[in-house]
C-alpha cells in the first residue's frame, strides 16, 4: 500500500508536503502531535481511535470520518466528514486551518476537555466499579 501512495503523491507533485513516516518513537509521535495543527482520522474502522484520542489530549482539533465510534469524539473540538468524500473532508480541514483565533482555541480547548473523561485511572476506576456490580454513570 506504501509504494501505491508514494506513488500517488509523486504524481500528484506532493512530495515536499507529504512524508510516509513508517514506524516512530513515542517521543517522535509526541512531538508530531505538538506541533500538529489538526488531526484527521479519514478511516471508517476505528473503533476507539486511540490515535484521535493521542491527538485530543495533545489539544488538537479533530476531523474524523462519521463513522463507528469516531462520532462519539467530535463536539465542538472538530468536524466529522461524510465517509469516502474528500471534497468533504478538504472542506472540513479548511474550515479547521481557517478558522479565527477564537475559534481555534475553542476547539483545542475542547478536545483537551473531553479527553478528561477518557483519563486511564478514570477508566479504571469505571471498570472495576462495573467488575463489582457498581453503577457508573
Amino acid at each position: 500500500m506504501i509504494p501505491k501512495l508514494t506513488a500517488l503523491v509523486h504524481e500528484l507533485g506532493l512530495d515536499d508536503r507529504v512524508r510516509f513516516a513508517g514506524f516512530v518513537t513515542d517521543e517522535a509521535k509526541r512531538q508530531a502531535l505538538t506541533n500538529g495543527t489538526v488531526f484527521a482520522m479519514p478511516s471508517t474502522a476505528e473503533l476507539q481511535s486511540i490515535s484521535s484520542l493521542e491527538a485530543m489530549a495533545s489539544g488538537l482539533p479533530v476531523v474524523a470520518a462519521d463513522s463507528m465510534a469516531l462520532p462519539h469524539l467530535i463536539d465542538g473540538n472538530g468536524y466529522l466528514f461524510t465517509p469516502g468524500d474528500a471534497a468533504d473532508l478538504a472542506a472540513k480541514l479548511t474550515t479547521v486551518l481557517t478558522a479565527s483565533d477564537e475559534d481555534y482555541t475553542t476547539m483545542r480547548e475542547r478536545s483537551l476537555a473531553m479527553i478528561e473523561a477518557h483519563d486511564i485511572n478514570r477508566t479504571l476506576s469505571t471498570f472495576e466499579s462495573l467488575y463489582r456490580g457498581e453503577a457508573v454513570a
